[in-house]
Order: C-alpha cells, then sequence, then structure tokens
C-alpha cells in the first residue's frame, strides 16, 4: 500500500551514545566492533529474513563488508550501496565477490551493469531514501535493512521512511567519535543478549 519495501533500521552504539570512533576512510577498513559475538549473530539472522541490505559510501570505504549472511543459515540478502561520486574500489568485496548488488550513484558508468552489479542513477541534491525506495520496490524489493552509516540511516529517520529499528547497545564506551543517530522514540521492547542491550523500535 506504501509501494516501497518494508524498512528495518539497524546500528550498534556504545553506552555513551557513539557508533564508531573517528577513522581514516582509505587505511582502516576493518570495524570497530561495539556488540558482542551473539547479537553480532543475530544481525546475520537479521538478514538471512530479509530481502535486502543497504549501507553508505563511508561505511562502505571503512569496513569493507561483505554484507553476506556467515553465522546463520540462509539466503544472502541483495545488496545496496550509496556511491554518489564511485568513491568505492572496484576490488572491494561489494563491487568484485560475484553477489548481486544495486550501487546508488550520480556517476554515469559507461554500461549499466557489470558482472553482478547493477548501477542505477539518482539525484543526491533530492530526496534520496524517496528514490531508492521507488527503485526498489520496481525491483519487487519487499524489505530491507538500513546499515549505516549515520548519515544513511538518519536521512531515512528524518525522512520518516522506516518501520522497525533494532538499536544494540553495547558493553562499550568510546569517550569520543560519531555519535549515534537520533531516533526520538520509546523503545516497544528491551532484550538483553547476554551483556549486549537491544532497543526494538516499531514506526506505527
Amino acid at each position: 500500500t506504501k509501494k516501497r519495501p518494508f524498512i528495518v533500521l539497524k546500528w550498534a552504539e556504545t553506552r555513551d551514545g557513539f557508533i564508531d570512533k573517528f577513522r581514516n576512510t582509505t587505511s582502516e577498513n576493518t570495524p570497530n566492533w561495539i556488540s558482542n559475538e551473539y547479537s553480532q549473530q543475530y544481525v546475520h539472522k537479521m538478514r538471512a529474513e530479509e530481502q535486502a541490505i543497504l549501507v553508505g559510501t563511508i561505511t562502505a570505504l571503512k569496513d569493507n563488508p561483505s554484507l553476506t549472511v556467515r553465522s546463520w543459515e540462509g539466503e544472502n540478502p541483495l545488496r545496496v550501496v550509496l556511491d554518489r561520486t564511485a568513491k568505492i574500489p572496484k576490488d572491494y568485496r561489494l563491487l568484485n565477490d560475484g553477489l548481486k548488488t544495486i550501487v546508488f550513484s550520480e556517476v554515469k558508468h559507461s554500461a549499466d551493469s557489470y558482472g553482478n552489479v547493477i548501477f542505477e542513477h539518482i539525484d543526491f541534491c533530492k530526496n534520496v531514501p524517496e528514490q531508492i525506495c521507488e527503485v526498489l520496490y520496481n525491483y519487487e524489493i519487499q524489505s530491507v535493512i538500513i546499515e549505516g552509516g549515520k548519515q544513511t540511516l538518519q536521512s531515512f529517520i528524518d525522512s520518516n521512511l522506516w518501520d522497525e529499528a533494532f538499536v544494540f547497545v553495547g558493553d562499550v564506551i568510546f569517550k569520543e567519535g560519531l555519535k549515534a543517530p537520533k531516533l526520538k522514540k520509546t523503545p516497544s521492547e528491551i532484550r538483553k543478549i547476554s551483556n549486549d542491550v537491544l532497543k526494538i523500535y516499531k514506526n506505527n
């Protein structure tokens, strides 16, 4: 009825409200883990239950993620990444491991796709979440997890384009770094996952 996928927001934050330490996007492409191994396994279960998974450019550059289901049985989700000016190197996992990936970009590529990578041109000066939803709806994608980074997550929150949010609060303190997205809602459910706390929000 909304002509868009069911949208799940997901991030991990420290007890003092940070989602990452300050890092160089080119020299430190390994994640700063916040949540514990059980929470990470739970995230892989979530990935197996949804059709697509989306990250922004900075997350792709910093973490070089696979965005696959490794710690749970199930299908790998369709990967979706924002890359406005084609900054992500072609040897990064999202672009060269053979799994299907949609890249949203402003750059006109010489071909619409190569391998299993499909390029979709959008206008980043307009409402990006709305354009993403329209394209994914046209691909008949019924659900998507937004896994980061902060700017991407906040853009969906600010556009009120989300249905559920899963916030994993790890037993970690950074003292400084990148602040977590702001979600002005009260959790509908709170769970303990070992020493982590999972807050679940509903956008009714």
